[in-house]
């Protein structure tokens, strides 16, 4: 697998479909990320541990001059991530592209994955790792009593969790999807700073709610999490709502629109009667 990727990074170097491609490097300090330019330092390319490099492929496209062509080896989670931010408008994919990298069944159940395999790539087949099955968070003993069962039960478990919480930012942070310029979590109107722990709905709900639309499940919040919050099942249900009642999953395409952009008349729930009262959103209460 390893080698095969090797290879891979080499043609695309040597052939000039990229100027560079951004994945893993050992060095003697451990290690890294690393934008390969040298087909021989391609010599050095790992593939593990996991490491999102999607924040870091946006930033420098963002800086790189304006007619550098980046490929990034992407896991799952990675190419979700950058299809979310090309869609909106926050890189420009016609200046990336993805090299599919399947996660292993272990690495899978350990981030409950559902998709761990990206879904297509641009440079050739999915040809680095087989693909493996996705993990169903509902059937993990130490995940479902988060998002199911008992709703009180659920609440005091969030509670305990929070409660931990040291307000580091790092969840906000590590998030490759956080791009807004002016941050709700940064504004006294909203979270209190400088104050611990977090206020529940001032930070965490309005962190989550945010992102409802937007999280492709990737992890790198409750992988920054120093106090281990298991910040990916806070926005499963949101994003299981999204798939159940209008088939959309942030992440899935570059294209489809996200239903909270939509009112419930143009993309309303499959088999919810509309109230009456929706009829009132096409009216024009300006005039």
């Amino acid at each position: 697998m390893l080698e095969q990727a090797k290879k891979i990074v080499k043609t695309i170097i040597e052939s000039g479909q990229s100027n560079g491609v951004l994945g893993l490097i050992r060095q003697e300090s451990g290690v890294a990320p690393h934008l390969f330019e040298n087909p021989l330092d391609v010599d050095f390319l790992v593939l593990s541990p996991k490491w999102l490099l999607a924040k870091l492929a946006s930033a420098m496209v963002r800086q790189l001059p304006g007619d550098y062509k980046l490929s990034v080896i992407c896991r799952g989670c990675d190419e979700r991530a950058l299809k979310e931010l090309i869609k909106r408008n926050q890189m420009d994919g016609t200046r990336l592209n993805i090299i599919g990298m399947a996660c292993d069944q272990d690495q899978a159940n350990a981030c409950l994955c559902e998709t761990p395999t990206p879904l297509s790539t641009d440079i050739g087949p999915i040809v680095i790792g087989p693909p493996v099955k996705g993990v169903d968070p509902l059937e993990d003993p130490g995940a479902s009593g988060f998002i199911s069962g008992d709703i009180q039960v659920r609440k005091n478990l969030w509670q305990r969790e929070f409660e931990k919480c040291i307000k580091c930012y790092g969840c906000r942070n590590a998030c490759p999807l956080c791009n807004c310029s002016s941050c709700k979590l940064a504004d006294d109107l909203w979270v209190s700073q400088g104050q611990l722990g977090a206020d529940t709905i001032g930070f965490h709900m309005i962190r989550a709610f945010h992102l409802a639309d937007i999280c492709v499940g990737c992890g790198a919040c409750q992988d920054a999490c120093p106090v281990g919050i298991p910040l990916t099942l806070l926005q499963w249900p949101m994003r299981t709502a999204l798939d159940k009642d209008y088939g959309y999953r942030a992440g899935s395409d570059t294209w489809q629109r996200s239903p909270l952009f939509s009112n419930l008349t143009n993309a309303s729930p499959a088999g919810l009667t509309l109230p009456a009262w929706t009829d009132s959103l096409g009216t024009d209460h300006e005039n």
